[in-house]
């Protein structure tokens, strides 16, 4: 019995929805993971770490199809460019940014990508951004600033200019916004495992060119401890290994300005865990944020209907 293809259209973007919102919970816990572990080992060395194991993942399949990484520099070009937006610089920089800056303003700055992405798509792809996309996005921002409770004369992101962590971390969503942005051109011509395969393997080059003598000096004078190995392991293998291949598999059939706004689902996870870990209360706001959330990703997803 074949389905009506309203119902299959119906069907896939269920889908896509609930992998977006695995992906995107699965990040919401990355930073509270990673202050964890940078407090012993430094930003680089975590991103290698990560990047090493996600890479380890990836490489047996990326072997197999081998016959599709381009061959030249011209068509290597893009995938340097994934690497050193989506991994490198972002990890980098991110990290960075952890080590002075608290989880829970980590991940709250992290909404901004949505916008970055809702932007340059519009500006770059040239995608039709559609009311319900827009609606979307401003449900879902009005939903993190509930569950923030922002104090805007006490913030230092808005009162006494950017504080050097800050402006790490919104460095790196500035990249890994690009990230997408650039994806969504390459997943024209590429399937999105080898895409996200040949960005990690890009990636974590870059950081081995890069901090190669920093890294075995520091794994010399101190071994990373099995906690600091677990939580690479859990950043490489899930936020890494399938995160970013499911937001390319989304991606590929989305536009980006969609997938992009599902961001704003990361404070939901990200903000209770760190409440959960410094033993926080959750407020009824954080409720009413987070059903702000859901209704935002929802709009932004959902297949539009025939205009």
């Amino acid at each position: 019995m074949n389905l009506h293809p309203h119902s299959a259209g119906r069907r896939s973007a269920a889908s896509d929805w609930l992998v977006l919102v695995l992906a995107n919970a699965i990040w919401g816990s990355t930073d509270v993971v990673a202050k964890a572990a940078v407090e012993e080992l430094s930003p680089s060395a975590l991103a290698w770490l990560r990047l090493t194991i996600a890479l380890a993942a990836f490489a047996p399949a990326l072997w197999r199809q081998r016959a599709e990484i381009p061959r030249t520099l011209a068509g290597l070009l893009p995938f340097l460019a994934l690497g050193a937006s989506g991994f490198f610089l972002n990890f980098v920089l991110h990290y960075s940014g952890l080590t002075l800056a608290p989880a829970s303003h980590a991940t709250a700055l992290r909404v901004s990508e949505a916008s970055v992405i809702f932007l340059l798509s519009a500006l770059l792809l040239r995608e039709r951004i559609r009311p319900a996309a827009v609606l979307g996005l401003l449900a879902g921002t009005a939903g993190v600033f509930l569950i923030l409770n922002l104090d805007f004369a006490n913030l230092a992101l808005f009162a006494g200019g950017y504080r050097f962590g800050d402006l790490l971390i919104m460095g790196g969503i500035l990249v890994e916004g690009c990230y997408t942005i650039i994806g969504k051109r390459v997943l024209r011509t590429t399937r999105p495992f080898t895409a996200t395969a040949l960005a990690c393997l890009c990636g974590w080059l870059l950081l081995t060119l890069f901090y190669a003598p920093k890294l075995a000096g520091e794994f010399v004078r101190q071994p990373p401890s099995l906690n600091a190995l677990l939580a690479a392991a859990f950043l490489g293998l899930l936020a890494t290994g399938f995160g970013y291949w499911m937001w390319y598999r989304v991606l590929a059939r989305r536009e980006s300005h969609q997938v992009g706004v599902t961001i704003l689902v990361q404070p939901v996870v990200g903000i209770p865990l760190a409440a959960l870990i410094f033993h926080d209360p959750l407020p009824l706001r954080f409720l009413l944020g987070a059903g702000l959330i859901a209704i935002g990703g929802y709009l932004a997803i959902r297949s539009p209907v025939h205009e």
